[in-house]
């Protein structure tokens, strides 16, 4: 990972590309193990192959012989990991053993115990990301923190907004951040390009500390074989508003897809029918539903225009209360197309996916994989609005065509809670 110090720019945008590549790549590769609200792996478990689970919260307990593709709102290694762990999620924890490389995005990360090889890791905290967050009945920190009891076997990576790095780290350690603490023992250089920076006086570099932030600080003796201070200059600031930026689109990506993963497990489990039936118009007949979807859209925009009619002559006749409702029921209703559109058309999209691999996977695997290629594609500027209203138009298609025949009893729309 040397020749991270010389691609410094480019390299953090391969990196958040290889984390999201990891799951959307990976996801088509292997058996996928489907959790529930929450997902546990048991502690005399063993799971002879790799792992690919998505829940609310995610326990692993016992032992991988592969990799483990997690995400969800909580993740927590207690176990054994023999392969690479990749995972997104808003919280997670790892106090267990991940023997190889370690590829994490999340709102909060912590790492106490032990990784085989590399950590890479993107999260948030610092300024404008300080408030706790809660899941499973647990508080997350927003931020990174590498516990003192933590050991890294290769490189370190920590991109985020702020953290605490302690623990030893056997190779070089790369930091891009708002705020950070370092406190424990790297072997090799350090490299951090930070906002605020303290150095603990019981902290070791074995080679050289190079830094980079607004005002020069302080570096107590002997924490280093070497220190390096380099002023920030117009191209080091243009950097690292590049690095916050992308840190920011991968924590909110993250939340993005966590936020549409449950609301759309929690439909595929308590009311599959209002997915069934729009996916099942979609499958029979994608063109018409999407033509149907388009010109319903367009007319979509003149509703705006009747509802404030409408709801003007409700107040005139019948009083406020009865157009405050009409008004929130009309809102409402289209408010709710929009959230919905992403999870029909990416169900559908996953399942044809998946087909065209040749591969097996539960129906909350299906929305997963066809919700993230929508959410990523959907978060890119310029293109992102187009990805969404073609996703609205085919899902408002499918739900427009889906009244209009009885599809609810088609194979294509046997979506029972036994099939998620």
């Amino acid at each position: 990972m040397k020749w991270l110090y010389v691609h410094r720019k480019w390299s953090i945008v391969l990196l958040v590309g290889l984390l999201l590549l990891a799951v959307t790549g990976g996801a088509l590769a292997a058996e996928f193990v489907d959790g529930e609200d929450v997902y546990r792996l048991p502690a005399d478990q063993v799971i002879n192959d790799d792992l690919y689970v998505g829940s609310g919260e995610i326990y692993i307990d016992g032992t991988v012989k592969g990799d483990v593709y997690a995400a969800g709102g909580y993740i927590e290694i207690n176990g054994v990991v023999e392969g690479d762990l990749v995972a997104v999620g808003g919280g997670i924890v790892i106090r267990g053993q991940v023997l190889d490389d370690v590829r994490v995005g999340g709102g909060g990360i912590e790492v106490t115990g032990i990784v085989g090889d590399d950590l890479i890791a993107a999260g948030g905290g610092g300024q404008g990301m300080t408030f706790p967050m809660p899941f499973g009945g647990r508080t997350i920190e927003p931020g990174i923190r590498i516990g003192s009891e933590a050991q890294v076997g290769g490189d370190s990576v920590i991109l985020g907004g702020g953290g605490r790095i302690d623990g030893h780290i056997a190779g070089d350690l790369i930091a891009m951040m708002g705020t950070v603490e370092l406190l424990g023992q790297v072997d090799g250089n350090a490299d951090m390009q930070v906002g605020s920076l303290r150095v603990d006086e019981g902290s070791r570099v074995a080679g050289t500390l190079r830094y980079s932030s607004p005002d020069q600080v302080a570096i107590p003796g002997g924490a280093a074989g070497a220190v390096q201070y380099d002023a920030p200059q117009q191209e080091t600031a243009q950097q690292a508003s590049l690095v916050s930026q992308i840190v920011g689109w991968l924590v909110r990506t993250a939340l993005i897809l966590i936020g549409f993963a449950l609301l759309g497990w929690l439909l595929l489990r308590y009311a599959p029918s209002l997915l069934a039936r729009p996916v099942a118009a979609i499958e029979e007949k994608p063109l018409e539903s999407g033509v149907y979807g388009l010109v319903a859209g367009i007319l979509l925009v003149f509703v705006p225009i009747v509802s404030t009619l409408l709801v003007v002559l409700l107040w005139i006749f019948w009083g406020t209360f009865p157009a405050l409702v009409m008004a929130f029921f009309l809102i409402g209703g289209l408010a709710l197309i929009w959230l919905f559109s992403p999870l029909i058309t990416g169900l559908w999209l996953g399942q044809r996916i998946l087909g065209q691999a040749g591969r097996e996977g539960t129906l909350t695997v299906a929305l997963l994989v066809g919700v993230l290629l929508i959410v990523i594609v959907g978060r890119v500027p310029i293109v992102g609005w187009l990805v969404y209203f073609l996703s609205f138009a085919l899902a408002l298609g499918g739900i427009l065509r889906s009244r209009q025949s009885n599809l609810a009893d088609s194979p294509g729309a046997d979506l029972t809670p036994a099939g998620v």
